[in-house]
């Protein structure tokens, strides 16, 4: 099936304004691809510019032919377009808005047939109104008239799809009903394109995505690819942790939030954290709520900070478990610690293997190490190295290393404030 487009170079707006700018990438048949960005980011400017829409310069080709070439009827059999909404200043029916769908591939004074509405019946039915067809579209929800405008897209039974936001009206099970029906046609060969706003949905539905920022391309790959706390962070300016779907697989995308709500990031301190076996994840997940640049050390690659790390998006220094630490990565931790503003050092089990770890810090300046130690514990408790890393603990905290059973008191600990403030200037 046809419908391959390509785009080189491609700048749309209105009027004399770009909204989008030097836009390349090219879509193939069987393919579902997602495109996410803030607010005015120029998703909704990119799909109208592929569907001729509204004016574009630079390149722009279907099937190897410049789009803007195509004659109306012609572009019609090619290309079907959802809006994000669409004025109803008339009572039509639902079959009398979906048959239209169907006149761009009858000659000019022909009447539809008997195949034309057996098309627009599948259409209602497969996006489930089929029993809207006689109601008047002005008595409709706006999801059942959203439902009601991708049934007239797919009516048209074109090669290539176009959606601005298709789901931004419906419910939870008409959401999915909609992403499976859209990579069923993907499947049978036509080119799919979504605008969409849900992250997680898109990662859901979609084989690629484009992210778009300021009217550019910032990043095009697969969900996993692009969907990056670092590169959310950049874009959106939002803090979220990254983690996997536990049945899809997929990537699945969460704020990170505190009691205030979404997080603020006045400040970024470069805060290095040093834990294992687990003693760090809460830890991290606090840091990282309260608008700190979390970097951790070495870790297992089946500790459970390591993964809760990874979730987070904070880089790590993976090594593999029960084994000797490799000199590369000891080399990486005196890197880190050269870098960190402050160091947290999480009171965890010492043996014998990770002790190398814990004897580098003896090289780093004491007044930026921070030492978590909860109440109830002492060094000698996380000492399975006969007394050494007792005594490491032990040499820290004499040569200037402060200690706390709170991570309060940490914030307060970090904060370069004597009043006692966290970095982002608000009491603990």
């Amino acid at each position: 099936m046809k419908g391959r487009i390509t785009a080189e170079n491609l700048h749309a707006g209105y009027g004399s304004q770009d909204i989008i700018r030097s836009i390349s990438c090219s879509f193939a048949p069987g393919t579902f691809t997602g495109i996410i960005g803030p607010n005015g980011s120029g998703k909704t400017t990119l799909l109208r510019a592929f569907s001729r829409v509204i004016p574009s310069g630079g390149i722009l080709q279907l099937d190897g032919r410049d789009i803007r070439d195509f004659a109306p009827a012609e572009l019609g059999m090619a290309l079907g377009f959802v809006p994000q909404d669409e004025a109803r200043p008339f009572s039509y029916t639902v079959m009398q808005v979906v048959l239209m769908a169907r006149y761009a591939r009858t000659s000019r004074f022909a009447s539809l047939g008997p195949e034309d509405y057996a098309r627009c019946h599948e259409a209602l039915a497969d996006t489930g109104v089929a029993h809207l067809a006689g109601r008047s579209i002005r008595t409709l929800s706006g999801g059942e008239w959203q439902r009601v405008l991708i049934a007239r897209a797919l009516a048209q039974d074109t090669g290539v799809l176009l959606l601005d936001e298709p789901t931004s009206h419906l419910d939870l099970a008409h959401q999915v009903e909609v992403v499976a029906l859209m990579k069923e046609r993907a499947g049978a060969g036509r080119t799919i394109i979504g605008v969409f706003h849900d992250l997680n949905l898109a990662a859901l539905a979609c084989d690629r995505l484009l992210m778009v920022k300021d009217g550019e391309l910032v990043a095009d790959g697969t969900p996993s690819e692009v969907l990056t706390p670092e590169r959310i962070r950049q874009v959106y300016g939002a803090e979220v942790a990254a983690c996997r779907h536990p049945f899809t697989g997929t990537p699945l995308i969460v704020p990170v939030t505190t009691a205030n709500g979404i997080i603020p990031l006045p400040h970024r301190m470069n805060v290095l954290v040093i834990s294992g076996g687990g003693s760090g994840s809460d830890l991290m997940r606090f840091l990282t709520g309260k608008g700190l640049m979390i970097s951790a050390g070495i870790l297992a690659t089946t500790d459970t900070d390591y993964h809760t790390a990874t979730a987070l998006g904070i880089p790590t220094i993976p090594v593999m478990p029960f084994s000797q630490i490799p000199v590369p990565a000891l080399d990486k931790l005196k890197d880190s610690l050269a870098q960190a503003d402050a160091v947290v050092l999480s009171a965890h089990p010492i043996g014998a293997g990770n002790l190398p770890v814990l004897q580098l810090l003896r090289d780093t300046d004491p007044e930026r190490i921070v030492i978590h130690l909860p109440e109830g514990r002492d060094f000698a408790s996380c000492d399975f190295a006969h007394g050494a890393a007792a005594a490491v603990y032990a040499d820290l905290c004499q040569a200037g290393a402060r200690c706390t059973p709170a991570y309060d008191g940490i914030l307060r600990l970090l904060s370069p404030d004597p009043d006692g403030c966290t970095p982002e200037g608000r009491e603990p």
